[in-house]
């Protein structure tokens, strides 16, 4: 009985080991599809990398560049049969375009905008905990430069951000308003000496 067990475990583990190199062998002779898996990938990690490319320099900054990149959730599929991937050139210019707003989102909770920062010069946002430089890359996106208009959101607003720029209910759970108020309570004496002086 005992000699019986040990040669069926014999006998699985070689048809074991021969199915593998064979799967092996025939998978090295079939011809190479591109998978749709494999071109959304390549697609995310030349977006991932001309995102840290504006970043370079500073390691706090790549390393919360490194955490929001593993938090950015995979590439759907594309469908069978256009399996094709994009050339060169077309992905660089889709690259380039501003990050697109989320359709399942209606503009009533949109906070205030600006087109541009004042005076040329944004705040550097990145002062609130919760956000680095890719978050605050996308608030930039958003219209959104300054303590002061992240200090006037309501709760409505700051979850209409959150999932504008991905991350679902960071701005409250983090409480990004009542950080940039202090922010520009904080900012408001030093403005004062300057006109005082």
């Amino acid at each position: 009985m005992v000699t019986f067990i040990l040669q069926a475990l014999f006998l699985i583990a070689a048809a074991f080991i021969i199915g593998a190199i064979l799967g092996n062998i025939f998978r090295r002779l079939s011809p190479k599809k591109p998978s749709a898996a494999e071109s959304s990938t390549r697609a995310a990690d030349l977006r991932l990398a001309s995102q840290s490319t504006l970043v370079a320099g500073n390691d706090d900054v790549k390393k919360s560049a490194v955490a929001a990149a593993a938090m950015i959730p995979p590439a759907e599929p594309v469908p069978a049969g256009r399996v094709n991937a994009p050339r060169k050139s077309t992905l660089n210019k889709v690259e380039l375009q501003p990050a697109l707003r989320n359709p399942r989102q209606d503009d009533a909770n949109r906070p205030a905008s600006l087109k541009n920062a004042r005076r040329g010069k944004p705040d550097k946002l990145i002062e609130i905990d919760g956000i680095g430089a890719v978050i605050e890359s996308k608030l930039f996106a958003l219209g959104i430069y300054h303590f002061d208009q992240i200090a006037a959101w309501t709760v409505e607003q700051a979850d209409w951000v959150s999932i504008e720029i991905g991350f679902t209910g960071r701005a409250v759970r983090e409480n990004w308003v009542k950080q940039a108020g202090a922010l520009v309570k904080s900012a408001k004496p030093k403005a004062a000496r300057k006109v005082a002086n």
